[in-house]
């Protein structure tokens, strides 16, 4: 099941833990990996907002030393 190895990759998870979805057709299962994959990238853009703004409360000098430890470096 191409559906059920492709929502295992996008969970991190081996295909043989998803067996009670095996039960699912492939578009059921494409669909829940839409799904699924939607929610978490909606988690992911609130969580990285919810670090931008937890800065406004580091004072202004600190900040660019707080961007680097929050995010790795990857932004100025």
């Amino acid at each position: 099941m191409a559906a059920l190895d492709t929502l295992a990759e996008h969970l991190g998870v081996r295909a043989d833990r998803l067996t009670a979805f095996s039960s699912y057709d492939e578009g059921q299962l494409a669909r829940l990996d839409t799904l699924l994959t939607g929610a978490m990238s909606a988690e992911d853009e609130q969580f990285e907002a919810g670090l931008e703004e937890a800065l406004r409360f580091v004072p202004r000098p600190l900040r660019p030393a707080a961007k680097k430890i929050l995010f790795g470096g990857s932004r100025g």
